[in-house]
């Protein structure tokens, strides 16, 4: 992956910000929130216990234990668990996880299942399916195919979320491969991060899903952002 920066006021911010895969800890800090955890909130049974993969510092999984849930988020990085404040941290690789514990949910928000590498995508659906108890669901983010034909490569939006202003720009996307940035301006701030996505076809994911022992449950998956999944039974 590119190296990714935090500028603050012109200069570089120190190294340790980042985790090891170059993401930075105070941009997902300071993202705002945008709904997300009252969106799942909607799809879940109360009380549910949950399963948030690669929760980094707990934007979602936070307001989902304080609208009642039992939260346990699971990230690799110590940095970004550190910041969690409601739910319960775990750290691991997502592919590696290993708990005795299953769950009534398992969430993969954000471009997650857009990572690219087949091996490392099927590795996380594997992980999903084995943390899932037998009636419960998964809830996968994702992004189809015309979103990102609407994002060419150059195309650029910017938009206010109260104080903090977001930018995300395309710099490539080309053969179902997209490279871009995310960037937060706050304060004095600007804070960037670098990403790089594979574009998904509901076929191809419906055939890991398959794969990995789940099926989808939501009636018109095109038609969404948020996939229910669940085991074969």
């Amino acid at each position: 992956m590119p190296q990714c920066y935090c500028q603050l006021d012109g200069r570089l911010d120190s190294d340790n910000e980042r985790t090891a895969d170059g993401s930075l800890v105070e941009l997902y800090r300071r993202m705002p929130p945008t709904g997300e955890a009252e969106q799942l909130h909607a799809l879940l049974p109360p009380r549910s216990s949950v399963l948030e993969l690669g929760a980094g510092t707990g934007r979602i999984a936070d307001p989902l234990a304080q609208l009642g849930h039992r939260v346990t988020a699971v990230d690799d990085s110590a940095r970004m668990l550190a910041e969690v404040r409601h739910a319960r941290p775990v750290r691991a690789r997502i592919e590696d996880l290993q708990l005795d514990e299953r769950f009534d949910a398992v969430l993969l928000a954000t471009n997650l299942i857009h990572y690219r590498g087949d091996d490392l995508r099927r590795a996380v659906l594997t992980s999903i399916a084995r943390h899932l108890k037998p009636t419960g669901k998964a809830v996968i983010q994702w992004k189809p195919p015309p979103y990102w034909a609407a994002r060419p490569s150059g195309w650029t939006e910017s938009k206010a979320l109260g104080d903090v202003t977001v930018c995300v720009t395309i710099h490539c996307n080309s053969e179902g491969l997209v490279d871009g940035e995310y960037a937060l301006i706050v304060d004095r701030s600007e804070l960037r991060q670098c990403f790089h996505l594979q574009v998904l076809t509901l076929e191809e994911l419906r055939g890991e899903l398959d794969d990995a022992g789940l099926r989808f449950i939501t009636a018109n998956p095109e038609s969404t952002e948020w996939l229910e999944v669940a085991r074969y039974r």
